[in-house]
């Protein structure tokens, strides 16, 4: 019997392989494996939210300390309404809405909290895939809100791409890509402001943060219609987070385990890398998830979101290691995680967590 069951399993799997030899068979699965793929880029995700909400949805988790290939660099996506935020937009990030079929034409703006390149790495693709998704008599060319320098950035891009543009022109022309939509328009803010969107009761406030030397660095808190999401950015643990997020629905934060840098750079030192300095350097201006957790407590918020990871916690370990101490500090916390969506109805308290994936 069971010479007769190893017998069929070998006769099974020689089948499979003679028949993946015909071309035939190759082009049907072919066939196949692309229209899904295809299917899957252009089809709007049936996770984007039906409901009134103000949504966060975490489109890049980690720092540029450590690679890992289970996440992007720092991105958040905010979605208010029927209209989308981009919030940072660092190497990966795009790779990852595009993946899950974010609709391009509903992003309004994009927020660069500073001017580091982990948060503006992927602007040139994210400006690509707006400007060939919206509709001719809707196209535009992107809104970048940041600080002080943000003009050069975007200036710099628009140089670097130049012949870009013009080559797409060409091919596929002005309904499609359009060049006097190529580009952005950029916008400088500064705490004190209050950017307001038309048809959109969205309000968003910037604030300072402490990010030295990288001066102006901002947080971004997002209103709309009783429900609220803080960003951090990239700062170490200050007064004006905790006033920027008082009462917030959610706050998130980055962290730095300084405990695992530490040990990134002792293993740096033993192969006398010159990296090792720039792990003791980081450790000057970002926050330890049990000072985020301290931020959260002292601002009240009901839910705190730890992002920018560095480095990032990928596995079991690590992430226990991450946490520690912080249930003693603050109850209400998570880990981000790349595709992680938190949603907040409009109406009521509640905070709604799911994947934003296929």
């Amino acid at each position: 019997m069971i010479k007769k069951i190893i017998f069929s399993l070998i006769f099974f799997i020689l089948l499979v392989f003679c028949l993946l030899q015909l071309q035939f068979v190759q082009n049907q699965l072919a066939d196949y494996t692309i229209r899904s793929q295809i299917f899957n880029t252009l089809i709007e995700n049936p996770n984007m939210p039906t409901e009134d909400t103000l949504s966060a949805l975490i489109c890049g988790s980690r720092s540029p300390v450590v690679a890992s290939t289970e996440r992007a660099e720092t991105c958040t996506m905010i979605i208010a309404g029927n209209d989308i935020f981009i919030i940072d937009v660092g190497d990966g990030s795009v790779n990852n809405l595009r993946n899950w079929g974010v609709p391009f034409d509903q992003i309004k703006a994009v927020f660069i909290t500073h001017l580091h390149s982990d948060h503006i790495s992927d602007l040139a693709d994210l400006h690509l895939m707006t400007w060939v998704s919206k509709l001719p008599d809707k196209k535009s060319k992107l809104y970048v809100y940041g600080p002080l320098g943000i003009d050069a950035v975007t200036a710099g891009f628009e140089l670097s791409h130049k012949l870009d543009y013009i080559y797409r022109n060409r091919h596929h022309g002005d309904e499609i890509m359009p060049l006097n939509n190529a580009g952005y328009i950029s916008k400088v803010f500064n705490e004190g402001n209050v950017l307001k969107f038309s048809d959109s009761e969205l309000e968003v406030r910037p604030f300072t943060v402490m990010h030295s030397p990288v001066e102006p660095s901002f947080g971004l808190r997002f209103d709309y219609k009783g429900r609220s999401v803080v960003i951090s950015g990239d700062t170490i643990p200050n007064d004006n987070v905790i006033k920027f997020a008082s009462n917030a629905d959610i706050l998130i934060h980055e962290a730095q385990s300084n405990y695992l840098v530490d040990l990134a750079r002792d293993e740096l030192d033993k192969n006398d890398s010159f990296l090792s300095k720039i792990m003791s350097d980081i450790k000057t201006y970002h926050t330890t998830p049990k000072d985020a957790a301290r931020v959260a407590k002292k601002a009240e918020v009901s839910h705190l979101i730890l992002n920018h990871l560095s480095p990032a916690p990928d596995s079991y370990v690590a992430k226990k290691f991450f946490s520690r101490g912080l249930k003693d500090i603050f109850e209400d916390w998570t880990i981000a995680e790349d595709g992680m969506m938190i949603s907040l109805p409009v109406g009521n308290k509640e905070i709604n967590f799911s994947k934003f994936n296929r």
